[in-house]
This record gives C-alpha cells, structure tokens and sequence, in this order.
C-alpha cells in the first residue's frame, strides 16, 4: 500500500488519526458503508450522501437532513460576531455604491436608465 503524504499549514493541528475500513463495490456499483464510519458520522437509513473526487481520491460527505440546522453554531470560537458581520456587509454596501458611481461616471448615459428601471418597480 503506498504512504500518503499530508501537509499541514502554518498553525494547523494535526488531524486525528481517521477510522478507516473497507468494503467491496458490486456488480450493480453499490457499495455497504462499513459500520464504525456510519456509526461515527451517524449515517443512517434514508441519509443522502454527496459525493466527488479530488486529487484522484473519492470523498463522501453525509447530507444532514435539516443542513441549515446542522450549520448553528459553526462559527463559534472563530471570532466572527455579529457586531463583526454588520461591519463587513457595511463596508461591502461602500464599495458597491462607489462602483457604481464609477459606472455613472463611465457611462452617463446608461445611468438615467439604470435609475428609472429602480424606480418603475
């Protein structure tokens, strides 16, 4: 079996030592996720999986059945804060406003268009 190299970035934890198994692929394609792995991601009947291939290797990533759900409290501990995320959509509305006006500047003459078309709706 060939050693696979992983390469970590500038103040990367190692990772755990992932569970591994294997299983066969049968004649119609299918394959059994081998128990510990379903039994580790909670894998169960009816779950969806995504999956696609990287660098020449597959990876499965299990759907939650409520994803946006799944996502609550992703961000915690990564500094990112309300107060924060108000702040950066603030400073995202800025440079929109001045590109547009850099566009109303370009192209004067599509500017009153642009206008009138926002405010017949």
């Amino acid at each position: 079996m060939k050693k696979r190299r992983v390469r970590y970035e500038a103040g990367q934890e190692p990772a755990p030592p992932a569970q591994a198994d294997e299983s066969g692929v049968y004649a119609r394609g299918q394959t059994v996720i081998p128990k510990v792995i379903r039994e580790a991601l909670s894998i169960e009947y009816g779950t969806r999986l995504h999956w696609e291939v990287r660098e020449g290797a597959i990876h499965v990533i299990p759907i939650p059945q409520h994803p946006v759900r799944a996502l609550r409290g992703i961000l915690k501990g990564t500094g990112i804060t309300y107060e924060w995320f108000m702040q950066e959509r603030q400073r995202e509305r800025q440079r929109e406003r001045e590109q547009e006006q850099l566009w109303e500047q370009q192209y004067p003459s599509r500017a009153g268009k642009k206008r009138s078309a926002r405010g017949s709706s």
